[in-house]
């Protein structure tokens, strides 16, 4: 299936994206759990490919922001659970009926928000890194929301290590799936348009949120984040159930 951009989807999709990116530079939560549902209601063809695309423009940007906090050790470990986890969705989304996609997406993105209110202890130990590096390769290829797992490793960080690890991963994450979708045909032309038109939403964003920073509570933005994301989730699975 192809998507067909319209002005009012461009304006709407890129809209979500801004606030979203401004969000995310603030409190450093992973909000693909707001953009997923939001861009499923527009075309279940944005996930995972177009999104993960462009969401590279804000990535890199925050990457190179933040290069002397990140945690190149822990992130080697996670980005080797990652790639595994990425093998294994290519093979689950072989089989996977395209009307049932919107379930999907919603319960992947209810997960990423009971993880965020119920879990408050994570112990790094070497075997939860790398697993926890597989659940948010599998989320995050199937669904653009496997940041939470990786906010749940690095939540007793300094924000400036969790902001700038979370976006080097992010960044990893994103050329690795991307790089191995295309060998496997799961990437093609039009993905990659839609991709670049969803860029300028995370490029304004990036630019912006210097204004709004002052302006946030980070504990509030996360509420937002959890109550939109709850939201859109029970859309979805609404939507393509009935």
């Amino acid at each position: 299936m192809v998507m067909e951009w319209t002005i009012t989807n461009f304006l709407f999709a890129n809209t979500v994206l801004i606030i979203s990116s401004i969000l995310q530079r603030v409190t450093g939560i992973s909000v693909g759990m707001i953009i997923v549902p939001f861009l499923a209601l527009i075309s279940y063809t944005l996930i995972p490919v177009p999104i993960v695309l462009a969401s590279l423009t804000l990535t890199i940007m925050m990457t190179l922001q933040g290069k002397e906090y990140i945690d190149f050790k822990g992130s080697i470990k996670i980005f080797i659970g990652m790639l595994i986890g990425i093998l294994t969705s290519i093979f689950i989304i072989s089989t996977i009926k395209f009307e049932h996609l919107g379930a999907i997406f919603g319960l992947f993105i209810l997960t990423s928000v009971l993880i965020s209110l119920k879990v408050k202890s994570f112990k790094l130990k070497s075997s939860a890194i790398y697993f926890g590096g597989f659940l948010a390769g599998i989320m995050g290829t199937m669904a653009a929301v496997g940041g939470q797992i990786l906010a749940l490793i690095y939540q007793n960080h300094p924000l400036p290590v969790i902001k700038a690890t979370l976006a080097f991963l992010y960044t990893l994450f994103s050329v690795s799936m991307l790089t191995i979708f295309y060998f496997y045909n799961h990437f093609n032309y039009s993905q990659f348009i839609s991709g670049l038109f969803l860029m300028p939403g995370f490029i304004i964003g990036f630019l912006i949120s210097p204004i709004f920073t002052k302006h946030f509570n980070p504990k509030y933005s996360k509420t937002i984040v959890l109550i939109s994301a709850t939201s859109g989730a029970l859309v979805l699975i609404y939507q393509s159930l009935f």
